[in-house]
């Protein structure tokens, strides 16, 4: 019977825990030293961008932890925080899609206030809440946004003052999925006039930190063309063979369980690049293992009952997401490449269409999040185990006469 343990790896949830931690050397440093520059009065406001599932939230994470003093990760990274330790206080507001610059605005200035009272003995500031209601009462317009950003940075005002008379190090605001929030909504703006005003009052103790999907942060570029010099931005590639091999074998090894190279090899070429389904893969094949030794035929088991049955739902529609016709053409076509990164001349020798009348159905994969760009003319899939669930299962076929590239629920079926 094997012995039951408590599993290394974390695939559903961001990496908290720096011994769970791989690679991401330079994006760290580049955590680190903005850090560094804000203790030191010049405030680096930063954003960390990649694709759906790269680690973004991870690393976010791990610099909430630095703020808090923690340097763990960066031991064992052999990265020079530059000081002892950091004593920030710190708040932290994940992004909804109806996100708007007030409710922004206050969420996050009631979370720093709720994280202070703990920071620092007998803190108290009364949050002008209601003057943020009042603003929001209001039509979203630029003399509105403005409003909205000198109250914000006043409340801000009155923290940086209270953190230096505690010796504090100073503030640094975390926004997860930033991606979320909608264009034009005003968010872009809203940070780019509130970095301003910050640096014009001489508020030097104060930094944002966020993290959001590459191309849903170039949408709020849009907005706002300067988002990316008032955000710094930290981008996260895919992992390489030899961060995916220390994730593996630092679970592998944690309950004291032995493999074969060729295990780390496979998921390796298996999950792209990809950390989530590199933890998913890496937890299921120790459920699947029977006698602590893992070979090929374990992770074979492993990623039946992943694609099979773990994320067989999930798998399945965000095949149907994709839509009918042409896009399952598509879907067809990239399942079949031998490689992850797929070309754009494949697809369209696959699926016999021209690259140009391709265009539109690409461009429309990727906003649905279905579909990445590697680089230019190649993509990938945004869950690689799309691409196992194709080979399986087929692709959702229309009844003769549907429309070729509308969806059809009552006429589709796997094949």
């Amino acid at each position: 019977m094997k012995t039951r343990f408590i599993d290394p790896f974390t695939p559903d949830l961001p990496v908290d825990d720096p011994a769970k931690f791989a690679g991401r050397n330079t994006a760290i440093e580049s955590v680190v030293d903005s850090l560094y520059q804000l203790v030191n009065g010049n405030p680096k406001h930063v954003i960390i961008t990649g694709d759906r599932g790269i680690g973004k939230s991870s690393v976010l994470l791990q610099a909430k932890s630095f703020t808090q003093g923690n340097f763990e990760l960066l031991e064992i990274l052999k990265i020079d925080p530059g000081v002892k330790s950091y004593s920030f206080i710190t708040a932290w507001h994940d992004c909804a899609p109806d996100q708007t610059p007030t409710t922004l605005a206050s969420g996050i200035l009631e979370q720093l206030q709720n994280e202070a009272v703990s920071f620092i003995k007998g803190f108290k500031i009364e949050l002008n809440l209601a003057g943020f209601i009042k603003i929001a009462e209001k039509d979203t317009s630029q003399a509105t946004l403005v409003e909205i950003v000198t109250l914000f940075c006043e409340e801000l005002k009155k923290f940086s003052k209270k953190a230096s008379e505690a010796n504090k190090d100073g503030i640094v605001l975390f926004f997860d999925e930033l991606d979320s929030v909608k264009q034009n909504s005003g968010v872009a703006t809203f940070f780019k006039l509130s970095s301003e005003k910050l640096a014009r009052d001489g508020v030097k103790n104060v930094a944002f930190f966020a993290a959001g999907i590459t191309g849903a942060v170039q949408a709020l570029e849009k907005e706002h063309g300067s988002i990316y010099r008032t955000l710094a931005d930290i981008p996260l590639a895919r992992l390489a063979v030899e961060e995916v091999a220390q994730i593996l074998k630092t679970g592998f090894e944690k309950v004291g369980c032995k493999y074969d190279e060729v295990v780390i090899n496979e998921i390796h070429a298996l999950c792209a690049g990809y950390p989530e389904p590199v933890h998913l893969l890496g937890s299921q094949i120790l459920k699947s293992d029977k006698d602590d030794y893992l070979t090929i035929d374990d992770f074979k088991l492993a990623e039946k009952d992943v694609v099979e049955t773990i994320r067989k739902n999930k798998l399945g529609s965000m095949l149907k997401a994709a839509g009918a016709g042409k896009y399952q053409a598509i879907m067809r076509a990239m399942a079949s490449h031998a490689g992850s990164d797929v070309p754009l001349a494949y697809i369209a020798e696959q699926t016999g269409y021209e690259q140009s009348s391709l265009s539109s159905n690409i461009g429309t994969l990727v906003k649905r999040g279905i579909i990445t760009l590697v680089t230019r003319g190649h993509y990938t899939f945004t869950d690689p185990l799309l691409k196992v669930y194709i080979t399986r299962f087929g692709v959702i076929e229309p009844n003769i006469g549907d429309a070729e590239d509308e969806e059809d629920e009552d006429a589709q079926k796997v094949v």
